[in-house]
């Protein structure tokens, strides 16, 4: 086996804490409409969101419009109401926001890898949006080693391609890269392009995983 010598992480629910989700139902206040109209909306358009073909402020408009949502007529368009671009800036921020919570203990656990000699590289479906607001907050974002974000390179996962441009970024060879990420498919994917990949449940797990591959 390969000596692994790079640690690749997920950036949602794996340095981040979990989504808070009752961002939703403060969407749903400001328009009136259900919070499954958002859930449900945000994953219909977030692949292309990510890959950064779709901006976030059309994307709400998108998700309003599916849902019939008429804002001359509604409560939030009252003389002292927000505009509907008020309205799409609000719902995108509360997107946003919903993801800015980051884990402590990650953080140091990852740059502890890095001072004991492995490289660190973040590959995280991204759109532009967060990038711009929250890019310059976020600890692991500034130390890693490489950093492959979906709107960077129109690519998400789990497309085979974006794993290779994480490979590259990362200068070492795909067996010798040990990848964390919560959702199942992006595992899958990542295996298939011969990156060590886990499943990420918690960060004591990882430990788990990853320490016989360190050995």
């Amino acid at each position: 086996m390969n000596k692994i010598k790079a640690v690749l992480l997920d950036f949602g629910n794996v340095i981040s804490e979990q989504q808070d989700t009752t961002c939703f139902d403060r969407m749903a206040s400001l328009t009136g409409l259900s919070r499954d109209v958002f859930v449900d909306g945000f994953r219909r358009y977030r692949s292309e969101f990510d890959r950064g073909t779709l901006p976030g402020l059309e994307m709400y408009r998108n998700i309003l419009n599916d849902a019939g949502y008429r804002h001359e007529t509604s409560a939030q368009a009252s003389e002292k109401g927000p505009s509907l671009d008020e309205l799409t800036e609000r719902l995108l921020d509360e997107d946003l926001t919903a993801w800015t919570r980051i884990s402590g203990p990650v953080t140091e656990w990852a740059l502890g890898l890095q001072k004991n000699g492995y490289k660190i590289g973040i590959l995280s479906n991204m759109p532009f949006e967060f990038l711009e607001r929250f890019e310059s907050r976020v600890p692991l974002f500034l130390a890693v080693d490489a950093a492959v974000f979906s709107c960077r390179v129109n690519l998400v996962k789990p497309e085979p391609e974006i794993y290779r441009e994480a490979v590259k970024a990362l200068g070492v060879q795909a067996e010798e890269i040990v990848f964390f990420d919560d959702i199942q498919i992006n595992i899958d994917a990542a295996r298939a392009e011969k990156l060590n990949a886990f499943l990420w449940t918690s960060l004591a797990q990882a430990k788990k995983d990853l320490e016989p591959l360190l050995a």
